[in-house]
């Protein structure tokens, strides 16, 4: 799922690790549902994301080096949280335009996307919790085109289900976060055909607290299958290990860094070909309360993906695509 949407529902799920896992909730008799509804949190905020790739083709293909640039803004997000009912849901709406232009082509594309989450937890007392999490994403543009494609139309629907597991220990200041997911995506670009991939996923996110440090990893591994046109043409796996340090000024706010090391495979149907990357990602944020009500956020990352081929035409040569993009998001929280 986008950047966004992670950083909340796993941002808020071990929040609630660490607080509301040590009480179970009882109901009062006086208790009521808009009482319940009203005792809520939450913010309303806005982002923005710039991503410029450049990609290096196979040298079988000339080497041709491409540029993309993505600019996605995130006009609003709503985001409500009620701790009574351990519930959770957020809301946004993004407009997101994509420039791609190599020798001889250049590619535009323009569009919005719609996100919506739902989650909810349920505690057990001792720090143990679980819930899950549903994800809906839906994306509509228009493709244009140097070599004739004009306003061709592309949708994605995106769905995720994610039951978790957390636990959070007060005696020894650590916990995790785990959960599996299953993933299914259809694309729709017209005449182009119709992509769909179905898969599943597992993360698990061991972390410690010392003082004001914070230290963690994050372990994923994934399985898609993937389809065109309706035939399966192959399938995919990804496994990472991500590093994580977070410090907590004590007149400040809070800086973290991230590195991922991972690699995935594709494998083709009916045939031999396989295709390898190896993930090298490195990110650094900071965020910042600025009054009460006010919460800022920056980050940085940089991404390179290295992709080598079994396949005979491939042989000894690669594809690399570097990545740098910028986030910046502002929350005001009530």
């Amino acid at each position: 799922m986008k950047r966004t949407l992670l950083s909340v529902v796993i941002a808020n799920t071990l929040l609630v690790s660490t607080t509301a896992f040590a009480s179970d909730r009882g109901f009062a008799p006086e208790d009521t549902f808009f009482d319940d509804a009203l005792n809520f949190g939450g913010h309303v905020g806005s982002s923005v994301e710039y991503e410029y790739k450049t990609t290096t083709d196979w040298a079988k293909w000339g080497a041709t080096e491409s540029t993309e640039q993505t600019r996605t803004h995130e006009v609003v997000s709503l985001f409500y949280r009620n701790s009574k009912w351990n519930f959770s849901t957020l809301y946004a709406f993004k407009l997101e335009d994509r420039k791609k232009e190599q020798t001889g082509y250049s590619e535009t594309e323009d569009g919005y996307i719609h996100l919506l989450s739902i989650d909810k937890g349920f505690n057990f007392g001792s720090g143990w919790g679980v819930g899950s999490v549903y994800d809906i994403e839906y994306s509509r543009s228009q493709i244009y085109s140097t070599s004739g494609t004009n306003g061709l139309r592309h949708t994605t629907v995106e769905h995720s289900f994610r039951p978790y597991l957390t636990y959070w220990s007060n005696d020894f200041g650590a916990g995790f976060y785990s959960n599996l997911e299953y993933l299914l995506n259809d694309e729709d670009k017209s005449e182009w055909g119709k992509i769909k991939e179905e898969g599943y996923s597992l993360l698990f996110k061991p972390y410690k607290r010392l003082g004001n440090w914070e230290l963690g990893v994050e372990f994923f591994y994934q399985i898609k299958e993937n389809e065109n046109n309706g035939k399966k043409v192959s399938d995919f796996t990804e496994k990472y290990v991500e590093p994580i340090v977070q410090y907590s000024f004590d007149d400040a706010g809070t800086m973290y860094v991230r590195a991922r090391i991972g690699e995935n495979e594709t494998s083709g149907i009916g045939s031999n070909d396989d295709y390898f990357k190896d993930i090298r990602k490195a990110t650094i944020g900071y965020e910042q309360a600025v009054g009460e009500d006010w919460l800022m956020k920056a980050e940085y990352e940089w991404a390179k993906d290295t992709e080598t081929s079994n396949a005979a035409q491939y042989a000894g040569d690669e594809k690399v695509v570097e990545q740098n993009t910028l986030f910046l998001q502002a929350l005001y929280r009530f």
